[in-house]
């Protein structure tokens, strides 16, 4: 409902000034829509309510659709259109859409840590080039993501790129001990000791 569209987004407004604010935000939306020759919403006296195109495009429409059902190009698709907080450019609005824009937020970052964390895994079929991608991807997200680094590490040995792994453990352990306190997982150490040791096989 109008009325309900205008009390989220401008609670804070009063509710005489949301219905004036939600008349003034319908009336630009009309005219940009008239101007670029599309329909994202309809109106009428009581109702606003999407009306979706096949042939336009929301990147968050083929977020939340990939995240549902994960595949392995699935999961390298995320990695390359989820950059962050949703609308995170937005100006604050009232309180109940902060609210609710706030708990989507959290809602589609934990949706794409936990399924790229699944996609970088050892036994996942990811290629080396992709999973490098995606634990790249996870870590602009979550920078303390043990999984994501060990997953770079792995890459780095495969390639053989061992001054590298060197490089990934010893930055990763100093940025843990100086900005959290404290040491990688003892997988991570593990996995680090095993790794280089083949280093010194070859």
């Amino acid at each position: 409902m109008r009325r309900r569209v205008g009390d989220l987004i401008w609670s804070d407004n009063g509710s005489e000034q949301a219905s004036a604010d939600i008349r003034q935000a319908l009336v630009r939306i009309r005219r940009f829509q008239l101007e670029h020759d599309l329909q994202l919403l309809a109106v009428d006296a009581r109702m606003v309510w999407p009306t979706l195109a096949d042939d336009i495009y929301f990147d968050l429409a083929e977020f939340v659709k990939l995240a549902a059902n994960p595949t392995l190009s699935g999961c390298v698709r995320m990695c390359a259109i989820y950059n962050g907080e949703l609308l995170s450019s937005l100006r604050a609005a009232g309180e109940g859409f902060e609210e609710w824009l706030s708990y989507q937020r959290t809602a589609l970052r934990n949706d794409f840590v936990s399924t790229i964390s699944e996609a970088v895994l050892p036994d996942s079929a990811l290629s080396s080039h992709d999973r490098h991608f995606c634990a790249q991807s996870l870590l602009r997200i979550d920078p303390y993501h043990e999984g994501a680094h060990r997953a770079l590490m792995r890459v780095a040995a495969e390639n053989g790129q061992f001054s590298f792994l060197r490089k990934l453990f010893g930055e990763f352990n100093h940025k843990l001990r100086n900005e959290l306190g404290v040491p990688p997982d003892e997988e991570t150490i593990r996995l680090y000791q095993r790794l280089i040791s083949q280093a010194h096989a070859t």
